[in-house]
């Protein structure tokens, strides 16, 4: 009976150490997870740091960073994505949606990880942007439309209104001519962006429809093309370089920019530098307009690769990326002004908010009913491109307008 017994006890002891060292094996077995994303030096530092926050708080997890400049990521994306080598969690643009997951079976269905990722602190209408076909691709890190800035001292001093509608924009720019100024500086991107919104507003039509095809006529284009040459002679659009030199600042260019809401802080640098006040425009219209013909995206969006070998790890650390406020008083404003209401807090309780920034974010927060979600056909770079340069060539009198018309409409 005693032999029993001690055989029992050391059984049992067996049982317990050989359990205790399975389960502490199993815990504490590191799983991998991959995270990319694109961006300067000074993002990659930060970002860096934030990965080492997550994995001292989580110790049975690594993050395999990736990153690479915004060119390089997107050449090496399209074949990553083909090949199966994408980033667990990785950093998409927004018209990487249609091109990647036009039935949303592209990327993992986040909606399936809401015990991991705190959907809370967004809107339906934030997580719409991420949404394909009742599926949630992705979440948005930031909102970002074309927006104008202004050197408000250049205002002040001349005591000139700052523009709001198209007339008075062109205004405006007769009053700079007499002085060989113009008011903006613009990319590409953002002349075919005000071209659209004056042609929308003024004719109560879409230029683009949801599936990326022309919507105009050859007459209408034409007048598209007569109101970016208009834009040029006028002095409305600085555009000897045809693109965006902020440099004109100093040269007494210019006296506005277009920018993303995310790079007002290049406007406010520049002109701090000259010892100038900066001031956020409005969103030019024609009054009584029936369409806004002005467009909004998220700045970039995280995605959860749809065959990730540890989506709940994955879903945590996208969490920690877009909600966690630590991480966000690291990020800051590089990426715009955060959508999630837990990194927003974050920043403005620390007073990590640029101020025109913000003001950027309650302008789209206020007039959200009435901005168009971003067609992906205005994000294609072979769209702008050419809409630049035949636009640019027959304001310049290079070609003839029918020309620039047929160059253009021959992308479709």
């Amino acid at each position: 009976m005693r032999k029993n017994k001690i055989f029992l006890s050391l059984f049992l002891i067996f049982l317990v150490f050989f359990t205790g060292c399975a389960g502490k094996d199993e815990k504490e077995q590191v799983r991998t997870v991959q995270f990319s994303w694109w961006g300067n030096d000074s993002r990659a530092e930060y970002t860096l740091k934030g990965i080492e926050l997550f994995e001292s708080e989580n110790p049975y997890v690594k993050i395999e960073p990736k990153f690479d400049s915004w060119s390089q990521y997107e050449k090496n994306f399209e074949e990553d994505f083909e090949t199966g080598g994408c980033a667990d969690v990785m950093q998409i643009n927004f018209d990487w949606l249609n091109k990647y997951s036009p039935d949303g079976n592209g990327f993992y269905d986040i909606n399936n990880l809401a015990d991991y990722v705190e959907l809370y602190n967004y809107t339906l209408k934030d997580l719409d942007y991420g949404s394909v076909n009742g599926k949630l691709n992705a979440i948005p890190v930031a909102f970002n439309t074309a927006i104008p800035v202004f050197d408000k001292t250049f205002f002040d001093e001349n005591s000139l209104k700052i523009p709001s509608s198209w007339d008075e924009l062109f205004s405006l720019a007769k009053i700079l001519k007499q002085n060989d100024r113009y008011v903006f500086t613009l990319s590409n991107r953002h002349l075919l962006f005000l071209a659209v919104a004056w042609f929308e507003q003024t004719f109560s039509k879409k230029v683009f429809l949801m599936n990326g095809r022309l919507n105009v006529s050859e007459e209408e284009l034409g007048q598209i093309f007569d109101f970016v040459r208009r834009l040029v002679q006028e002095h409305v659009v600085y555009s000897p370089t045809r693109g965006f030199r902020i440099s004109a600042l100093k040269t007494q260019k210019i006296v506005g920019a277009v920018l993303w809401c995310n790079e007002i802080s290049l406007f406010v640098k520049e002109t701090e530098s000259l010892g100038r006040n900066v001031v956020l425009g409005n969103f030019i219209t024609t009054p009584g307009a029936k369409e806004s013909g002005w467009y909004l995206k998220p700045a970039s969006m995280y995605a959860i690769k749809k065959d990730c070998k540890n989506p709940e790890l994955a879903a945590k650390f996208l969490n920690f990326l877009v909600n966690n406020q630590d991480f966000a008083l690291m990020q800051k404003n590089d990426k715009g002004v955060p959508v999630s209401n837990k990194a927003l807090t974050a920043l403005m309780e620390k007073n990590q908010l640029e101020s025109l920034q913000y003001f950027a974010l309650l302008k789209i927060r206020f007039n959200r009913g009435s901005i168009n979600p971003m067609l992906p056909v205005m994000e294609d770079n072979a769209v702008i491109k050419s809409f630049a340069k035949n636009a640019f060539d027959y304001a310049e009198g290079k070609v003839s307008k029918m020309d620039a018309v047929n160059a253009f409409a021959s992308l479709w």
